[in-house]
């Protein structure tokens, strides 16, 4: 199958209809206690814990969300009413997308034209790094009037999303099996190499994420299928979601046992959100025993870390866009000595390659 043929089987994105709100509508519909609360439930995966960031009656946070989804017509907070993991709440990526787009507006609202208010300067969907919310944070800092919007969708998402030109670049971290490379093999399609380039980024270690001193003793995928552990996945399409699928792959095939067969066993497998610190949170809540996530969320929130491999995070670009400003400034901070050590000052679980920030080579 090749990788076009991969990106039809991927849920499309209602994204033109979400980029294309309204600024007057944004201005009149959603205020900045509104904005607070939907950074609370995206930080805290809690409306609860949302509701107190915002200083706001619990009840009173549910009818805030509540006019938002009827006043924007689509639905921004997801809840889950216990079950395994327990309840909780998040953003989906039209909230995601919404709370993006009015930090755009508060930042720009100086601007003379206006109607560049949504616009941003640089926009970034794809999978989510806690060091590119570094770099984002960087350049924003580097360059005045620089705007970055930055919304994690996933890695195969976010590629479909380049390639339609809703974004100028996505963060991936794609392996193929049959190459057993990370990203790169994507130029070796005829049909994408004509399209894109990649920016070379950097290594990260993905692993299981546990409760501090891994009182249930979870170390592998057989782990999994006990019955007094419980899972919180990641949501499909992104990169994360293909290394678990591929573990539990060839779990199956060394039992001798079905895919299906194997994932019905692990309690929480369907459970699904869309970020490594989601996964983080989920843990140290107590709503799930373990998931897996890149160490620098189990760090960032003092869990711990079982590690079982090294990947490359890499940037995919369109060739046409080679060259300009947005992704020039974009390329000279992620291969800067500024930003690596930043990043490997924090022990994110990071290293960099000798040509980090530069164009793979075909």
């Amino acid at each position: 199958m090749s990788v076009e043929e991969k990106i039809d089987f991927i849920k499309k994105l209602d994204i033109e209809t979400i980029v294309s709100i309204k600024l007057e509508k944004m201005l009149k519909g959603m205020d900045r206690t509104d904005a607070k609360l939907l950074a609370g439930v995206r930080k805290f995966g809690s409306i609860l814990k949302a509701a107190k960031y915002v200083g706001e009656d619990y009840k009173l946070a549910w009818t805030r969300v509540s006019e938002l989804e009827r006043g924007f017509g689509c639905k921004l907070v997801e809840r889950s009413y216990g079950g395994l993991g327990g309840g909780g709440a998040k953003l989906t990526v039209e909230g995601e997308v919404l709370l993006q787009k009015y930090m755009l507006v508060e930042k720009k609202f100086k601007m003379i034209n206006r109607k560049e208010l949504l616009k941003a300067d640089l926009s970034i969907f794809g999978s989510h790094c806690p060091a590119l919310e570094i770099l984002v944070e960087m350049l924003e800092k580097r360059f005045r009037g620089f705007f970055v919007e930055y919304v994690s969708v996933g890695s195969y998402e976010g590629l479909d999303l380049v390639l339609k030109g809703f974004s100028d670049i996505s963060g991936i971290h794609l392996f193929d099996e049959s190459t057993g490379e990370y990203n790169t093999y994507l130029l070796k399609d005829k049909v994408l190499n004509e399209k894109i380039s990649i920016i070379r980024g950097y290594k990260r270690v993905q692993g299981i994420i546990t409760r501090k001193g891994n009182p249930k003793k979870i170390f592998s995928v057989r782990d999994l299928l006990r019955k007094d552990v419980t899972f919180i996945n990641r949501n499909k399409g992104s990169g994360t979601r293909f290394l678990i699928d591929k573990l539990i792959m060839d779990f199956a095939l060394n039992k001798n046992m079905q895919f299906h067969n194997v994932v019905n066993q692990i309690r929480g497998y369907n459970n699904e959100v869309r970020s490594h610190l989601e996964v983080a949170v989920a843990v140290k809540e107590g709503k799930v025993d373990c998931g897996f996530a890149i160490k620098a969320a189990a760090k960032l929130l003092n869990l711990d870390f079982v590690p079982f491999t090294e990947e490359a995070f890499d940037f995919v670009i369109l060739k046409k866009n080679i060259g300009k400003d947005n992704i020039q400034k974009f390329t000279n901070m992620l291969s800067s000595t500024e930003f690596k050590k930043k990043v490997l000052e924090k022990d994110l679980g990071i290293k960099f390659f000798e040509n980090t920030g530069e164009l793979v080579k075909e």
